[in-house]
């Protein structure tokens, strides 16, 4: 991991906290709108917000370097509502476009593989509807490809013990 990049909790990022929790809200809508239709920008800060007071997941994790926001992953309980039964879940890997091919999305895949290791989950899965190769290169196994909320998607699953 770079020097000057920390991922931490964002539950963890003390006075930084709230400005943090307004741009992932909004990268996050902006991003993945067309798979949540009709979801406001609202109800996501509100989702973020909840998450910082409770201990199940999901799990919010940040890159910062000092008090820039670099980018975030989530580790969730459950990110496809059509696979219930898949649990837990690498989801919203994002990292500002400024600070793309610099390896922090990596960096934060290595963070949350460990920290879902550490807490004894045998599986990790996601979704992604266009970065499979890159998944693939980090360990992850393609499944299947699915047709959610009428886009396709490829489902892809990394073993942890």
């Amino acid at each position: 991991m770079s020097a000057d990049v920390t991922i931490t909790a964002l539950a963890d990022c003390g006075q930084q906290t709230n400005a943090f929790i307004e741009q992932l809200a909004h990268w996050h809508h902006q991003e993945w709108l067309h798979l949540n239709p009709g979801a406001t920008f609202e109800q996501r800060l509100a989702r973020y917000r909840q998450s910082l007071t409770s201990d199940e997941l999901p799990i919010i994790f940040v890159a910062r370097s000092k008090a820039q926001l670099l980018g975030s992953v989530s580790l969730a309980k459950e990110d496809m509502d059509t696979r219930k039964c898949l649990t837990p879940w690498l989801a919203s890997l994002f990292v500002a476009p400024e600070q793309r091919n610099k390896g922090i999305a990596s960096q934060l895949i290595v963070f949350i593989v460990n920290y879902a290791k550490q807490h004894k989950f045998k599986n990790l899965y996601l979704f992604t509807e266009d970065q499979t190769g890159f998944y693939q290169h980090r360990g992850w196994h393609f499944v299947e490809t699915v047709n959610y909320r009428q886009t396709d998607v490829d489902l892809m699953c990394r073993k942890l013990n």
